[in-house]
């Protein structure tokens, strides 16, 4: 994790929760907030083969230059590491409608 943000100082904190998610299924502007909806896939049925719906996981809210930071700061983060941001690598609707 940097040091800072922003020119921020940024205080690590070890009981910061992780968020798994399959994809971002929703997104609206409320309030001067964009608010991002993760989702994971889940198999309707316990046994395969079973048809894959979404559950909402968790929400993103932040405010919209907060948002608009991290949409550039994630481009260029794939962009540095190889992958292009523009192009899906696997998965996505495909593996939703299965």
């Amino acid at each position: 994790m940097a040091n800072t943000a922003g020119g921020v100082p940024v205080v690590s904190n070890p009981f910061v929760a992780d968020v798994f998610a399959d994809d971002a299924i929703a997104f609206d502007t409320v309030s001067g907030t964009v608010r991002i909806t993760l989702g994971t896939l889940k198999m309707a049925e316990p046994a395969a083969p079973s048809p894959m719906h979404y559950v909402a996981t968790s929400r993103l809210v932040m405010t919209v230059p907060g948002a608009q930071r991290l949409a550039i700061a994630l481009f260029d983060y794939l962009k540095k590491n190889g992958l292009d941001p523009a192009e899906v690598v696997g998965g996505g609707e495909e593996t939703a409608k299965n």
